[in-house]
């Protein structure tokens, strides 16, 4: 219900600024549509559109997880190449955030994994390392490493250098709805992107954490076995 809600407030705060636009048209009030608004209005569009978007594929995603019913497609794919490729799509999100991304990857990490999936981690990662970043940079490391138990992994780290989080928030913020209230403060949201990730990584047999130290920001990390689950 309160994803129906907040999707709902949305869509209808997008229609109804467009029936304003319209009003203002109708009334020959040109002035508020220079080439300089036009473009602010677009952008903003675009966001909200955007939002929206995520919003309606989180909610999907929730609906799947809670039915069993989340696909996970694993096929070979090359993380390393993913990697680099996100972090440069990510290259303008960066730059309206005063921020950067820095992407560090080996030539090549083949694995056996659903990559639209794994997409979809990365990107919620570096969203929330931009939009808690305080404007600094936000770095993406991949390499292979070994488990505790020897088993070789992928081992994807996201750091920002933003708010860090309170040790009694670092478990409870990979479950649905849980926000800090740092978080709620700086920034609108559900608190449905991590949860979604952890049961990404969860079907894919692997593991995510957080570290986090007052006034060093954030660490995720991602850990994915290297060989096919059997």
């Amino acid at each position: 219900m309160r994803d129906d809600f907040m999707s709902m407030v949305s869509l209808n705060t997008l229609f109804l600024e467009t029936q304003v636009r319209k009003l203002h048209l109708g009334k020959g009030n040109m002035a508020l549509f220079s080439p300089e608004r036009l473009t602010a209005m677009i952008e903003r569009d675009q966001r909200q559109i955007q939002n929206m978007v995520r919003l309606i594929d989180d909610m999907l995603d929730v609906t799947r997880m809670r039915s069993g019913a989340l696909s996970i497609q694993p096929k070979p794919m090359d993380l390393a190449a993913l990697t680099r490729n996100v972090g440069e799509s990510f290259a303008h999100q960066a730059e309206a955030a005063g921020s950067t991304t820095e992407a560090h990857a080996p030539r090549q990490l083949e694995g056996v994994w659903d990559e639209f999936r794994i997409e979809q981690v990365l990107s919620n990662l570096l969203t929330d390392a931009l939009r808690y970043g305080g404007g600094g940079p936000v770095e993406i490391h991949l390499q292979e490493d070994e488990d505790d138990g020897g088993e070789r992994v992928a081992r994807l780290c996201v750091r920002d250098h933003g708010m860090d989080i309170a040790p009694e928030d670092l478990a409870r913020i990979f479950e649905q709805f849980e926000r800090t209230d740092d978080s709620r403060r700086r920034a609108a949201g559900l608190g449905l992107g991590l949860y979604i990730t952890r049961q990404i990584v969860l079907a894919h047999e692997g593991r995510i954490g957080v570290d986090s130290a007052q006034g060093e920001g954030a660490l995720f990390t991602v850990r994915l076995p290297l060989a096919p689950a059997t």
